[in-house]
């Protein structure tokens, strides 16, 4: 876990470089060019380029793993919730590479439902959260744990899938009228099966159901908002 002498005047304000050159007189007295330059640090910025997460020690613990791409250093506040609405804060990670892979293991998950989120504070004071991935946890003969979050880099739906056994796996967006836009079946092998449903990136804004289905027995429906 990973935790910028004498005709130039230079005047340092805000994190910004003004560099000025002052004017200079030649030996006829004539005035020669001013120039003035402006150098300023690019803005702070902080991707989250994958974001997920696996069931462990008989669902006991969930790791969790995130990709992100800086150009500064950062503070990572992982949150969870039992709604996906209160969060609190368990635990924080740092780092300041340019590609950093970071991980942490949640050893207290709730029984069932776990919304998860990272929120993201730079080294300028600006705070952004990432997209909240929702992780299912199951007691049953083939079924550990379905999880769900937004691919930052395709738009479409990243869904993890993990098994006891092999077993037959529907995944099913539908809208408010029940009408199903996208459906994906096949059958998943012991372990973690990783699927990105494709396609909903291309859906127009408005409230949706997902639906993933394991053997017709064990569910995970949860309401999907496609903001445009």
């Amino acid at each position: 876990m990973k935790h910028i002498t004498g005709f130039f005047t230079t005047m340092i304000c805000c994190s910004m470089l003004f560099m000025m050159i002052t004017p200079a007189v030649n030996a006829t007295g004539v005035k020669l060019q001013q120039y003035v330059a402006e150098i300023s640090d690019p803005p702070a910025s902080v991707e989250v380029i994958s974001f997920g997460g696996q069931a462990v020690a008989d669902n006991k613990k969930i790791d969790l793993f995130c990709k992100i791409k800086s150009n500064c250093c950062y503070n990572i506040i992982v949150e969870r919730s039992s709604n996906g609405k209160r969060f609190s804060a368990i635990a924080t990670l740092s780092d300041n590479k340019p590609i950093a892979e970071l991980a942490m293991s949640d050893d207290k998950p709730l029984s069932n439902t776990n919304y998860y989120r990272l929120k993201i504070a730079d080294n300028k004071g600006n705070v952004t959260y990432s997209k909240t991935m929702v992780v299912q946890l199951y007691k049953s003969d083939n079924l550990s744990m379905v999880s769900v979050t937004p691919n930052t880099a395709l738009k479409d739906l990243h869904i993890n899938v993990q098994l006891k056994n092999r077993a037959y796996i529907v995944m099913k967006v539908t809208d408010e009228k029940g009408r199903e836009i996208i459906k994906r079946k096949g059958v998943g092998s012991e372990g973690l099966n990783v699927y990105e449903l494709e396609g909903t990136r291309q859906m127009t804004p408005g409230n949706y159901f997902l639906e993933v289905l394991v053997n017709s027995k064990d569910l995970l429906s949860m309401p999907l908002i496609k903001k445009g």
